[in-house]
């Protein structure tokens, strides 16, 4: 089958490698989308520390089961599927306590177990049994499915914050992650949600998606907010925080954060002194994954729309190019023609 595999930091090649069997247990998926993340092309960069070189990246995954385990009692050949990220052990007080994105050896698909670009994915016992598999519902497409994985990890992170009618959010980033969580804030009633994104392309495209009340170029032309979300790699300086998030205000650390914008001391004094409440979010759970599905399917949160860049496998060097650039909202990759 083909494949994507990064071999390193810098060398990506598509190649064909062995078809996985069914493991014991588990069940054999052929790939119809894989959504291409912003981490993908970090980890294609960079690396990651979650990464194992060699992998086939992509963990926003829909596809068709083509085999199940004769142990696997509710999964059968030809059943649509979303496939969830985790890997977990199921054994630990996380697990136990219903918070498998925390699980104390968690493995994630496309970091440290072969992802989803690619022709064909396997899916070990522990997945099954951890409910990471979700059934897509008929009236969605596998697209929009797919891309259940990043709204689920944006609910897991709105469900830390307190936003009723009188909140004011500022999110940070209009990218796919800044308008799923734009469109989450105001579906919970938020009095004002702000979406503040540097490029120019980027903002028409949150006023087009209707994520936000408003549009800005940077932070410094907000507003005091009650919230803020930085959905990128990058924190605000302290003294523009100090000047903007209100008292007893909520800081939501969504996105890992560059090397240079690791916490200073001065933002633990104002946490302190002005009582902010600063919560991180890692991930998703299985249970979130099916509260997406049900949020795409019913039209809420309309997740299709942000898809602007439709390849196939052979284009993907090109198209972690074009993530890279910001030249295109949300790419995925199709191994076949999409039908509902």
């Amino acid at each position: 089958m083909k494949a994507v595999i990064l071999k390193k930091p810098g060398v990506v090649e598509i190649a064909d490698v062995d078809k996985p069997e069914c493991p014991e247990g588990g069940a054999l998926v052929k790939v119809m989308v894989c959504a291409v993340c912003s981490t993908d092309v970090s980890m294609y960069k960079k690396g990651h520390p979650a990464l194992s070189y060699p992998v086939i990246p992509g963990h926003e995954i829909a596809g068709t089961v083509v085999e199940a385990s004769s142990s696997v009692s509710d999964l059968k050949a030809g059943d649509r599927v979303v496939v969830g990220p985790g890997i977990n052990c199921g054994d630990c007080r996380f697990c136990r306590d219903g918070l498998e994105n925390l699980c104390t050896s968690i493995r994630i698909v496309g970091f440290n177990h072969p992802g989803g670009m690619a022709e064909y994915i396997a899916l070990p016992r522990k997945m099954i049994a951890g409910r990471w598999i979700k059934k897509i519902p008929r009236e969605l497409d596998a697209e929009e499915a797919a891309l259940s994985e990043p709204l689920a990890c944006c609910i897991n992170g709105i469900e830390k914050l307190e936003i009723d009618e009188s909140s004011r959010v500022l999110i940070i980033g209009g990218g796919p992650v800044g308008c799923i969580l734009g469109w989450l804030c105001k579906e919970k009633g938020a009095a004002r949600v702000t979406i503040a994104e540097k490029d120019g392309k980027r903002r028409q495209r949150v006023r087009d998606l209707n994520s936000a009340h408003e549009v800005i170029t940077d932070i410094t032309e907000s507003d005091s907010f009650d919230v803020l979300i930085p959905a990128c790699r990058h924190l605000p300086d302290t003294d523009i925080l100090d000047l903007k998030l209100e008292k007893g205000g909520q800081l939501l650390l969504f996105s890992g954060t560059s090397g240079e914008s690791r916490p200073f001391f001065d933002l633990i004094k104002l946490v302190h002194y002005r009582e902010w409440k600063v919560m991180g979010a890692y991930g998703c759970r299985p249970a979130q994954i099916e509260e997406a599905l049900h949020l795409i399917g019913s039209g809420t949160i309309p997740v299709g729309r942000l898809i602007d860049c439709r390849v196939e496998i052979d284009q993907v060097y090109e198209t972690f190019k074009l993530v890279e650039r910001r030249e295109c909202l949300k790419a995925v990759i199709l191994f076949r023609e999409m039908k509902r």
